[in-house]
């Protein structure tokens, strides 16, 4: 059965590497993109917005997605760790982040994994993500999880930023740098990989541009 989902919380400026997190947050204000008014920010979205579906439809054709993985608490598994994209308005990002955030679908995974798994090796695991546009196929992020913060320090800090109760609750861990500026794809596929386990996580989705 499926852990119940009552609000998903999106941790964003999560890189373990303070300087990094704030040399982003300036790339960010050049394009247009207000600061945060605290480094981590948590946004809170509607539960609603999660789908495993592999094709969704927005509103603006400047849209795209960001690789992320997410965590669910359980009461008999402990943590799960799964693979997602925060898909988000860029246009509205300009005007307002947190609105921007609950404007288009979160895709996630079907499948988790144990954090109990991984939690040794869990700076080695590989997350990557690549975007289609007009039949050409790039990379479009790729780093390991040593890049977020500890799993202990996030969930602190989501705590710490007014979310003390995590029943019940999704959280994305953050994202990594892309290479060379938002890409409005047609296309974006997302990959979680245990080099150790040898296993992997994907996602793949269709982005459809509503028809006014």
């Amino acid at each position: 059965m499926s852990p119940r989902i009552d609000e998903v919380l999106l941790a964003g400026y999560t890189g373990r590497d303070r300087a990094s997190v704030l040399e982003h947050i300036r790339e960010l204000e050049s394009l247009g993109v207000a600061p945060p008014p605290r480094v981590p920010m948590v946004y809170v979205v509607d539960p609603n917005l999660l789908t495993t579906d592999d094709r969704i439809t927005v509103q603006s054709p400047r849209t795209s997605g960001e690789v992320e993985f997410f965590l669910i608490p359980t009461a008999d598994d402990g943590l799960l760790v799964g693979l997602g994209s925060d898909h988000t308005d860029r246009e509205h990002e300009a005007i307002d982040v947190a609105a921007s955030k609950s404007m288009c679908p979160k895709v996630i995974s079907r499948e988790v994994w144990r954090l109990a798994d991984v939690a040794d090796h869990w700076d080695e695991l590989e997350i990557d993500a690549w975007a289609t546009i007009h039949g050409e196929r790039r990379i479009y992020q790729t780093g390991t999880l040593a890049s977020f913060m500890r799993v202990d320090d996030l969930v602190d800090a989501v705590r710490g930023a007014g979310h003390p109760e995590l029943d019940r609750r999704l959280i994305f861990g953050g994202t990594l740098a892309v290479s060379g500026g938002f890409a409005y794809a047609d296309r974006f596929e997302c990959r979680l990989r245990d080099p150790v386990l040898e296993r992997a996580l994907t996602i793949g989705y269709d982005v459809v541009v509503a028809v006014a």
